[in-house]
């Protein structure tokens, strides 16, 4: 290319300042991350964030005994309702344990199926807590998947401790609580529990 002698210094120069404005940002790349290691919109604590927090160690809990024979696993509702009773009550041995006597109602590889229920405060030596369900509400969210294979369930239920002496002295019952159900059909028409969360879709 023939460059006129009045527009060559003003050509290479922009030539030149183009190459060194790239040769710049090649060398000088990104700067440090100066984010925090976690904000609240970047999930759960790391392990090194639970280590200096020194978050106290749970351990896996005792396996489960197996299923009530009373609880129809063709029913999705009355599956919901046996998961939460029987994974959200406590005895005074799940202290720093979870409690996996829901898995027999829980999808296999699943959370709800592997880890169980973490049992936050357990009741004090010699006594029982009971997760008495109130009401399973179902949500019009939770029909979704192939052939309907999913359902969504609201479950109320209270806790009780000394159910027998509760009963008998006619006592109320601890604060209304929830928990949010996924579950889903299995190959062989059991319904069973795959997500499991306290706040709703």
């Amino acid at each position: 290319m023939i460059v006129p002698a009045t527009r060559g210094p003003l050509v290479w120069g922009l030539v030149l300042t183009v190459l060194l404005g790239g040769l710049w940002l090649l060398c000088a790349g990104p700067g440090p991350d100066r984010t925090p290691a976690w904000t609240p919109d970047r999930g759960t604590l790391g392990p090194a964030d639970r280590d200096a927090l020194a978050a106290a160690p749970v351990d896996r809990g005792a396996a489960p005994a197996g299923p009530d024979p009373r609880v129809d696993f063709t029913d999705p509702a009355a599956v919901a309702a046996a998961y939460v009773a029987a994974g959200y009550g406590a005895r005074d041995t799940d202290a720093g344990r979870t409690n996996r006597r829901a898995v027999p109602y829980a999808a296999p590889s699943t959370p709800p199926g592997t880890v169980g229920v973490l049992a936050l405060t357990a009741p004090p030596p010699g006594h029982r807590r009971t997760a008495v369900v109130t009401e399973v509400t179902e949500g019009t969210e939770g029909s979704g998947g192939p052939a309907g294979g999913q359902r969504g369930y609201r479950v109320g239920y209270r806790l009780v401790d000394d159910l027998a002496a509760q009963r008998a002295a006619d006592l109320p019952a601890g604060e209304r609580q929830e928990r949010h159900l996924e579950l889903l059909r299995q190959f062989d028409g059991r319904w069973l529990v795959a997500g499991d969360t306290a706040d709703g879709p």
